[in-house]
């Protein structure tokens, strides 16, 4: 009577050096991504210092500004514009309505893209464009779902002067992260 016991496959030395080298270059990457993020983060934050700082300057200047249709927009009102429900609502909507781009996935492009519009008198998004972007390779594509995103957004509070409501300008930037 012959009795076989088995214990799984026999690891080879080169199976072992496979595996050692599969979780070094994971480790690597996930440094690489760790890196890129905290690079991305302080960039972000610069030119939102940047943009700020040019933004004071803008409305130092003049407090409005006449937009493509002859409107008058103010650079800040005495009450600036605010989403319905606040920016947490802001956040959820983003988070909820943002779709990443495959091809961008796929290129493992991150970033933020700085989106200005207009908050008109009735509290509808106007005049969207992606301005500003921070990262590298951040292409076409983030700019645009950023841009779809922002002009398909819901009504929101207008912004007021004097205690009536007006066109103002806002900005919103919006971050592209992977998992």
């Amino acid at each position: 009577m012959a009795v076989w016991q088995s214990c799984g496959t026999k690891d080879s030395p080169n199976d072992a050096a496979k595996t050692a080298e599969v979780e070094a270059a994971e480790t690597q990457k996930a440094e690489a991504r760790v890196a890129r993020r905290s690079y991305l983060e302080k960039a972000r934050a610069e030119k939102a210092e940047e943009r700020r700082l040019a933004y004071i300057e803008l409305w130092r200047n003049s407090v409005t500004y006449k937009g493509p249709s002859g409107k008058l927009i103010y650079y800040k009102a005495e009450v600036d514009p605010s989403y319905n429900g606040g920016e947490k609502a802001m956040m959820n909507y983003l988070r909820d309505n943002l779709k990443y781009p495959q091809e961008a996935q796929d290129k493992e492009v991150e970033g933020t893209v700085f989106v200005d519009f207009v908050v008109d008198q009735n509290g509808n998004v106007t005049e969207v464009v992606g301005s500003d972007a921070i990262g590298e390779n951040v292409d076409i594509l983030l700019k645009e779902e950023a841009v779809r995103v922002v002009a398909s957004m819901p009504q929101w509070v207008a912004g007021t002067q004097r205690g009536v409501a007006v066109d103002t300008r806002f900005s919103v930037p919006i971050t592209f992260e992977l998992d």
